[in-house]
Parts: structure tokens; C-alpha cells; sequence
């Protein structure tokens, strides 16, 4: 009878034994999971990460390519609209700049070899223009007009009406032939030159 009791503690104690290692198990297992979830959120995280810098190298390689593209079409419709510049010597020896559409017109006419000759002086700003002076005329530029030559009687006649900037404007055309003589148009009225008269028209 007293044997009993003891078997029954023993089964007791072992009872208990089993229920600590598998509580230890079950401790371990959650410690383990636990351990897996974050090793795979740390690996979720990092491909994301390296994803976002993938897409935005991407796109900054994007942006630059695109910039790149669009400062070489800028370069390029600058060297069609000529503004390159030139450096002319005057018939004093003197250089003078030259440069835009003024330039342009000006090689357009032979330069120095040309009816304008050399330079007088050097390119002048005019309101939103500019004007080169040559020993044979000028040239006067306006983004609205475009590059035109104005000479002889009615270059004399159109600055002393204040040039491109008084009543007349700049140039709109260059001298041509009418009837009798020759006429330069200008933004606001013409010149004319007949029989050794010159007349201003304003409008």
C-alpha cells in the first residue's frame, strides 16, 4: 500500500518532465519562427530597397539622357539662327565684333570684298535688335524685321530720322527698285530715292 504513492509521484514527476520540454519546444519553435519571419522581412526589405534604386537609376539616367538631348537641340538651333561671332578689321586697322543674323547678312553680301565693305564699328544693341555699321551701309537685325541692308541717300535720310530707333523703325526689306528710283521699307513707313530726291513716308 505504500508503494503506491510512490509510483504515483514518480509518474507525477515525470508527467512534469515531459511538460517542461515540450513547453521548451514549443518555446524553441516560436523562437525559431519568429527568427524565420524577420530573416525574410529583412529579405523582402532589402530586394525592395535595391529595386527602388534600380527604378530611380533608371530614371535619373532618363532625366540626363533626355537634358542631354535637349541642350544639343538648343546648341544646334543657336548655330541656325547664327550667333556665332567674327572679328572684322576696319579700315583703320581697328577689329571689330560681328556677330547673328547681322554676320550672317553680312557674308551673305561677300563681307569686306562686298559693296558694305569693312566695318566701322562694332555691333551696336538697339531695343531688341541690333545694327553694324560699314563703310558702305548698315545692317540692321529685329527678331519681328530680320537682317536688312540700308544705304547711300536713304541710310543718310532714314538716321536722320532716328534710325531704328525713331519714327521709321528698323528696315523690312532692302533698298529696291520702283519706278524712277529706289525705296527701303521700314516697320512704320519707306524711303524713297527718285531723280536725287529722297522722301520719308511714315504711316
Amino acid at each position: 500500500m505504500k508503494g503506491i504513492p510512490r509510483r504515483v509521484a514518480t509518474t507525477a514527476a515525470a508527467v512534469a518532465t515531459v511538460g517542461l520540454v515540450v513547453a521548451g519546444c514549443s518555446d524553441d519553435n516560436d523562437t525559431t519562427s519568429e527568427s524565420a519571419y524577420q530573416s525574410e522581412t529583412s529579405a523582402a526589405e532589402a530586394a525592395q530597397s535595391a529595386a527602388e534604386s534600380v527604378v530611380e537609376s533608371a530614371q535619373s539616367a532618363v532625366e540626363s539622357a533626355a537634358e542631354s538631348a535637349v541642350g544639343a537641340a538648343e546648341s544646334a538651333g543657336n548655330e541656325i539662327a547664327g550667333d556665332a561671332t567674327t572679328v572684322v578689321a576696319g579700315p583703320d586697322g581697328q577689329e571689330y565684333a560681328i556677330s547673328g543674323a547681322v554676320l550672317d547678312k553680312y557674308n551673305e553680301t561677300g563681307g569686306a570684298a562686298g559693296p558694305l565693305g569693312p566695318p566701322t564699328g562694332s555691333q551696336e544693341s538697339i531695343g531688341d535688335g541690333s545694327i553694324g555699321e560699314f563703310e558702305g551701309g548698315v545692317i540692321a537685325w529685329s527678331p519681328d524685321t530680320d537682317a536688312h541692308i540700308v544705304g547711300g541717300e536713304i541710310r543718310v535720310a532714314w538716321e536722320a530720322a532716328g534710325g531704328a530707333a525713331g519714327e521709321l523703325g528698323f528696315p523690312t526689306s532692302d533698298e529696291h527698285p520702283i519706278p524712277g528710283g529706289v525705296q527701303s521699307d521700314f516697320e512704320m513707313g519707306h524711303i524713297t530715292f527718285i531723280d536725287g530726291r529722297t522722301e520719308v513716308v511714315t504711316e
